[in-house]
């Protein structure tokens, strides 16, 4: 997959449309997603039709601490046994998953302009790419790890 700006102006409702089918034309392209289609009943002008809708199968339960989870978000990632009765009022055996290893996210203001740097625990490299919300990987050993990422800062 080639790497693309994610964020900017859009400048007018042309470039809008050109960037829209760019991006959906690279998620087509992508066989490695598992993208699935579902059919649903919308209305267009008066007439109710039919259209099918790509829907992009993520887990985001990866991207939770397992301090983060349910109990039912444990029980489908086995981290508690799949029999557990919830109702039983006792506490699960819980086992644990594997975990990432954690990298730094770092604040950096420049005269006008905040950014952020974020440090990979393996490599101690900054040059890392974004795989899922809070998930990086390293350019160099595309080992993914974990950033913590407060809201206030």
């Amino acid at each position: 997959m080639t790497e693309r700006k994610v964020s900017g102006v859009i400048v007018d409702e042309l470039t809008a449309a050109q960037q829209t089918l760019n991006a959906l034309n690279e998620l087509m392209d992508n066989e490695s997603d598992s993208i699935k289609y579902e059919k649903m009943i919308v209305e267009k002008d008066g007439v109710m039709i039919e259209i099918e809708i790509p829907i992009d199968e993520l887990d985001l339960l990866d991207d939770m601490d397992d301090d983060e989870l349910t109990e039912e978000g444990e029980r489908s990632l086995g981290i508690i046994d799949q029999d557990y009765d919830t109702s039983s009022g006792d506490s699960p055996k819980r086992s644990t998953r594997e975990s990432m290893a954690y990298g730094t996210f770092t604040l950096v203001e420049n005269d006008d302009t905040q950014d952020y740097v974020i440090t990979c625990p393996y490599t101690g490299s900054t040059e890392v790419y974004q795989i899922s919300s809070n998930v990086f990987a390293s350019y160099e050993t595309d080992q993914p790890f974990r950033v913590k990422i407060n809201e206030e800062d």
